[in-house]
Formats: C-alpha cells, structure tokens, sequence
C-alpha cells in the first residue's frame, strides 16, 4: 500500500507504466476538475470516476483483488479508508470471475484519510475498506484506477 499527494506521483512512475498512466490521469483530471465517467485508458487500465457519500465506520466492509492494482484518489472531498494485509483476514466471499473478494477480520493494518489530490495505490496482497467517515456523511468526488498488472 502507498499513499501520497498527486504531486508525488513521479517517484511511483518506475512501478509501472500502467501506473504511471493512472496517476497521470488523475493529476489532469485534478488540474482541470472532476467529470463523472468511465474510461479504458489501456487494455488493462480502467479508470472510474463517479461521486459517492461516504458511509459510516460501522459499515466497513473489506475487500481485496486477485488481480487488479487500485488506485484510489479524491479530486473534492474527504474519504477514510482502511488497508490490512489479506492474509490477516478471512475470505467471506470470493469471486474471482469479477476479481474481487470480501473479507472480515480485527487484524487492521490502519486507516488512511485522503483529502483531496492524495491518492492510495493497493496491491493485490492489500486489503482494503474504502468510503468510510467518522463522522457525518461526506460527498466525495472521487477516481478509481483498476490496473491489471
């Protein structure tokens, strides 16, 4: 898992450059403002953006990928998520054909709130809880990247 403001995102281009296009589109999309849409930027890199509301603590729910690298960045808004290693938790559900399990468990690696321009890169070995608020509901604005590495 890393996380980190947008401006950063040069030092994480090595990664890959699926993640380098992902971050990148992230920086334009912050730089000129959010628009709701869903993009193939390359056969394995698709980014969704779409406003949500955050949900309370109480209502974490896991989840983790077989596949997918995700990105998860907020252009307006304040959005907590939660990360923990998968092997630290129990699958509840799998389903592999859509790359994607539930899971449950107290082993929590921590939480990460992104304000917004930060973004937060998860493995596949990274499970996460994303959506969530401590307080009241928060309307987000807010890109996924799924990058199949």
């Amino acid at each position: 898992m890393i996380t980190d403001h947008i401006r950063n995102r040069h030092l994480y281009a090595g990664l890959a450059p699926e993640i380098k296009m992902a971050l990148d589109y992230c920086a334009k999309m912050y730089e000129e403002g959010f628009r709701e849409t869903d993009d193939a930027i390359a056969d394995n890199v698709t980014m969704k953006c779409h406003p949500l509301t955050t949900r309370p603590m109480s209502a974490l729910t896991w989840e983790a990928h077989h596949r997918a690298t995700d990105i998860h960045f907020i252009v307006d808004g304040r959005e907590i998520i939660g990360y923990a290693d998968r092997t630290n938790l129990k699958i509840t559900q799998d389903q592999p054909e859509n790359d994607v399990m539930f899971l449950e468990g107290d082993k929590v690696g921590g939480f990460v709130t992104l304000e917004p321009g930060y973004f937060m890169l998860t493995f596949p070995d990274d499970a996460h809880a994303p959506c969530l608020s401590p307080e009241e509901p928060v309307n987000c604005n807010k890109v996924v990247a799924k990058i199949f590495l």
